[in-house]
């Protein structure tokens, strides 16, 4: 490992970007009107919660989901049946099926969990839940962890717009929201979980493939951002025009700082977390990448799948 190589404990974003005219995230209909989500919001200083627009953090798990089995396909990263199709139950359609995963000798958890581990990227980096037929309970959480994106107060703006179906005979009239604005965003990536297995305490695929994977998710990441499939896209294509934040990695047992920007200060916020941690933990143990545009965004990706190497093995004792 070169000096400009570093190890991956856990890596966040903390980001404030602009989506223009877009509907990606809709809770239904009341009659003939589209209703788009909202959150409610508490901020210091404030009188009262504040009502704003948002994408759901389920919205943006799918999105980057999808991204992530298209990527894990082309790189011919080992998927599960389930994987293969992107069936939301993932490990879970192969054991409904029976297909053949387990062994005789595959009777405690540990073993399981590692065959589940070694056959599924999806399932390891997305996570999972199965009850086998009058058998054991398989779960993993995700490795990644998404917030809702959240508008700014007074930074975004939603507005009705009247549309009509047109048919061989009624048109059909109906209400669309769409919504512009700020908003900001989180996520969370527990990397150092890559291929662990709880159970044993050790890694069950090895270090190639969890960077493989590693690196998948980064592409995923990027592209959850660069194409938000969510709601509408037909009609109602959002135009990105800024994206600004700090993505942070730790390289120990520590985490990677992550701060809202629905915080003003939050960029000068976590560089000084970093400094703190870096005091505290030895110089390195977060490095800050920090971009203003998209572009640079895309840049600071490219630049941590370069340098980023999965967490070292001999590192794999009880980490949870």
């Amino acid at each position: 490992m070169t000096n400009s190589h570093f190890p991956i404990y856990s890596l966040s974003i903390s980001g404030l970007l602009s989506w223009q005219i877009h509907a990606l995230n809709n809770e239904g209909n009341e009659g003939n009107q589209s209703l788009t989500r909202r959150f409610y919001i508490v901020q210091k200083g404030g009188n009262e919660p504040e009502y704003v627009n948002g994408i759901s953090g389920d919205m943006l798990k799918h999105i980057q989901a999808e991204h992530l089995h298209r990527i894990a396909l082309e790189s011919n990263l080992s998927l599960s049946a389930g994987g293969k199709q992107f069936n939301p139950d993932r490990i879970g359609y192969d054991i409904d099926k029976n297909l053949p995963i387990f062994t005789e000798k595959d009777t405690d958890l540990a073993s399981k969990t590692a065959k589940v581990l070694q056959l599924c990227t999806i399932s390891d980096l997305e996570g999972f839940m199965v009850t086998e037929k009058k058998g054991q309970t398989l779960k993993r959480e995700s490795v990644i962890e998404f917030g809702a994106v959240v508008g700014l107060p007074t930074y975004v703006k939603t507005q009705s717009y009247f549309h009509a179906k047109y048919g061989v005979e009624n048109p059909t009239p109906y209400n669309v929201q769409v919504s512009s604005g700020l908003y900001a965003t989180v996520l969370n990536v527990e990397a150092f979980r890559i291929g662990y297995n709880p159970h044993n305490f050790s890694y069950s695929i090895d270090a190639n493939q969890r960077k493989q994977r590693l690196d998948a998710l980064l592409k995923s990441i990027l592209y959850t951002y660069l194409q938000p499939n969510g709601a509408k896209r037909n009609t109602h294509l959002p135009h990105p025009d800024y994206f600004e934040g700090v993505i942070t990695v730790s390289t120990r047992r520590c985490p990677a700082p992550m701060l809202s920007p629905l915080e003003e200060s939050y960029n000068r916020q976590i560089l000084s977390l970093a400094d703190t941690l870096n005091n505290l933990n030895g110089e390195g143990t977060i490095r800050c990448f920090e971009f203003d545009s998209m572009a640079q965004f895309a840049e600071q990706i490219q630049a941590i799948i370069e340098q980023g190497q999965p967490w070292e093995s001999e590192n794999a004792e009880a980490v949870e």
